[in-house]
């Protein structure tokens, strides 16, 4: 297994990335650099096993005064959009690894983000700065789709309380006509690689059977409609209703040169990062709404569902990202912690649409869905999610 160490981690990079996501890259460019006169197309693909690509980078949060700066939210704690670009970075090292041919005359695979299947928040990561280490490898591959299956441990903690967090996305391989390219086949050599190639396995099937029933391309079912015209009547016993509209947030960037990833396109992490800081502002805004710190508090993430990469955006583009508070309701009790007086789980939904400004063309690129807990407010001095 590689581990990144973090020895420029004491001076301060003035590229946009975080230091983490600019080590990571010095990475993946060290890896492609012994390609660089590569005139071949890959012909013959290498078995490869989850260790072939087992990685881990140190985000000493705590440790590193730089880090601790760079890091810290608005109210002290750590932004967690910079462990999502962070986290984004590391599994591209992790799939270029697997698709490594070891041929210096083939070209490398060119690799997008095609999906964050799931990211689960085992703790409320974002309340306190702590050294913390992330780690991963691929765990299933298809012909052009390679699942990478990450984690995000505390340092210096009890084992049972050192995962932080746990996840995976998903790469496809694409040629230059955007079309989907082989890549190498992944061979599970232990019952725990078996394990987790079966769960891939799963996980893909799921996918297959969501984009077909999916409201973009199938009509919605009975149970559905019912559902509704139910809420549109107002029939259902709600208290406290908002509307949806009410919950809107909106962000305009154009996109400059310096957030562009080795391909020339925008860097999936920048846009879940700023995904996400505006699906945080919108759940306080909807925690406000409903009382604000006197019922809430505010808010805390507890999973990343649902996040897709339907087209790329380019250098020149203006993006859009619209959030907005989609679902609220059920589940409180199992994800409440012991003690919380008064719960509530809700979803932020965040699109990304993308506007050419040579064509004036209008498209959808991204949605994001951010699942957050309000609860009680802590006690004095705790910090919140940011």
């Amino acid at each position: 297994a590689r581990h990144v160490g973090v020895a420029f981690f004491s001076t301060v990079s003035s590229v946009p990335r975080t230091h983490v996501s600019a080590q990571l890259w010095n990475r993946i460019t060290t890896l492609k650099s012994y390609k660089e006169n590569a005139t071949k197309t890959p012909t013959e693909l290498v078995e490869k096993s989850p260790a072939d690509s087992r990685a881990s980078i140190d985000l000493p949060l705590a440790s590193d005064p730089v880090l601790t700066e760079e890091y810290k939210n608005f109210r002290g704690g750590v932004r967690f959009g910079k462990i999502l670009e962070d986290i984004d970075s590391f599994a591209a090292l992790i799939a270029l690894s697997h698709c490594d041919d070891r041929n210096p005359d083939t070209f490398s695979n060119m690799l997008v983000t095609a999906c964050v299947d799931r990211l689960d928040l085992r703790r409320p990561l974002t309340l306190r700065h702590q050294d913390m280490v992330l780690q991963g490898c691929a765990t299933w591959a298809g012909r052009t789709s390679l699942q990478v299956n990450i984690e995000l441990l505390a340092r210096n903690v009890p084992a049972s309380e050192a995962l932080q967090l746990s996840g995976s996305l998903v790469f496809v391989s694409v040629g230059k006509d955007g079309k989907g390219t082989p890549l190498n086949p992944l061979v599970p050599r232990t019952e725990e690689d078996r394990r987790l190639h079966a769960e891939g396995e799963q996980a893909q099937a799921r996918r297959r059977d969501m984009r077909v029933t999916s409201l973009t391309t199938a009509e919605p079912t009975e149970a559905e409609s019912e559902l509704l015209h139910r809420t549109m009547m107002g029939h259902l016993p709600w208290p406290d209703k908002v509307p949806m509209a009410e919950t809107r947030m909106q962000s305009v960037h154009l996109m400059q040169p310096q957030e562009r990833n080795f391909y020339g396109k925008i860097f999936g992490g920048f846009l879940m990062r700023e995904a996400y800081e505006l699906a945080y502002a919108a759940a306080c805004s909807f925690s406000a709404e409903l009382g604000g710190d006197e019922r809430g508090g505010f808010p805390t993430l507890v999973a990343v569902d649902e996040v897709t990469f339907n087209r790329p955006v380019n250098i020149g583009d203006v993006v859009s990202l619209n959030a907005r508070v989609v679902y609220t309701g059920a589940n409180e009790a199992m994800l409440a912690p012991a003690g919380a007086r008064e719960t509530g789980l809700y979803q932020v939904r965040v699109d990304i649409g993308i506007i050419n400004l040579r064509s004036g063309r209008r498209s959808v690129s991204n949605d994001f869905h951010f699942t957050f807990l309000s609860r009680a407010p802590p006690p004095p001095g705790a910090r919140g999610d940011g």
